[in-house]
């Protein structure tokens, strides 16, 4: 009889969660951005938003929670009820709490449920314009003839991983400042309350405004959206940079799979339309040759055994 009580129950479950996919969505739905807005995260998610509001016929409001190396945001949503009301723009710093963070309240990847890959994003060394130097050699001298004073501001784990990783290759001293997002980074880098920041192409605008220079890209070739930028590899002797974050779409665990099939597929939709590709390209996301739940699972966990490494080679100790 246990047997078939169980069967029965999984029928029941399953028969369910058909009907909820059925109707759904059925009011308002939350994007958690763990970030504070006005950084690269925001710049993807607002639009991406708009374009689910419009293709499921419901608010897809952004919900800002910064804080804790995105734990905040992430913590709310894996706490929340896996119905598909509540999502996670999920950074690719996300997978490496367990190395940053001590304590951290959930599992980055049991925890959760991919629903959809949307491509990786390189990151950059920026100098602000009042700096008194303009290429990353001669921030190097600038750098070792002035020993603390050169400021590098990083708003999550993985820029916290490469301002740390180029320290220690150029054998440099200078002070480390953190953030809690790219938005409250970029308004002290921009008025010179630090002269440096680890950024991703968002801070591009900067550059194009004449307030800020590009000295170097962190992937092992330079990108063909500026190829006039060097890599630090290039100009580092000895060092060997490939570093790239990524972002994505996921849930709570256990999200049924047809409401997981549904927002992939609007998803996929929203990436492919010719404004919101404009929008990527202009921060620089590579688009990948699979979005499906299966391929951000893949890179979830490739990422985290990679980063963890680095972050563990640079003698990075949780907060």
């Amino acid at each position: 009889m246990a047997p078939l009580v169980r069967l029965l129950a999984v029928a029941l479950l399953a028969a369910s969660q058909l009907a909820s996919a059925q109707t759904y969505p059925n009011r308002a739905i939350k994007l958690v951005v763990p970030f504070g807005p006005g950084g690269s995260a925001d710049a993807i998610a607002r639009p991406l938003a708009e374009k689910l509001t419009a293709a499921l016929g419901q608010p897809v409001v952004v919900e800002n929670k910064p804080g804790g190396l995105t734990v905040v945001g992430a913590d709310l949503v894996a706490k929340s009820a896996p119905d598909g009301y509540t999502l996670f723009f999920m950074p690719g710093t996300h997978v490496l709490t367990p190395v940053m963070v001590q304590n951290t309240p959930y599992n980055p990847i049991a925890d959760f449920t991919p629903i959809a890959y949307l491509g990786a994003q390189p990151y950059y060394l920026y100098a602000n314009t009042q700096q008194p130097f303009a290429t990353l050699p001669e921030m190097i001298a600038y750098g070792k003839a002035n020993p603390g004073k050169v400021t590098m501001g990083v708003s999550d784990s993985v820029t916290l991983v490469i301002a740390s990783a180029f320290k220690s290759a150029a054998n440099l001293d200078f002070t480390i400042v953190p953030y809690k997002g790219g938005g409250p980074q970029n308004a002290d880098f921009v008025g010179n309350q630090i002269g440096m920041a680890v950024g991703t192409p968002n801070m591009m605008q900067f550059v194009t405004s004449g307030k800020a220079r590009a000295l170097s890209v962190t992937t092992p070739a330079r990108v063909p959206f500026a190829p006039q930028v060097p890599t630090i590899a290039e100009l580092v002797p000895g060092s060997n940079f490939n570093v790239t974050t990524w972002y994505a779409v996921a849930g709570p665990a256990k999200l049924p799979r047809p409401i997981v099939e549904r927002l992939h597929a609007e998803i996929r939709k929203a990436m492919d339309d010719p404004e919101m590709r404009k929008r990527l390209d202009d921060q620089g996301v590579v688009k990948p040759a699979d979005t499906s739940p299966e391929a951000l699972a893949a890179v979830m966990k490739d990422y985290q055994e990679r980063m963890t490494t680095l972050i563990k080679a640079a003698g990075i100790k949780p907060e």
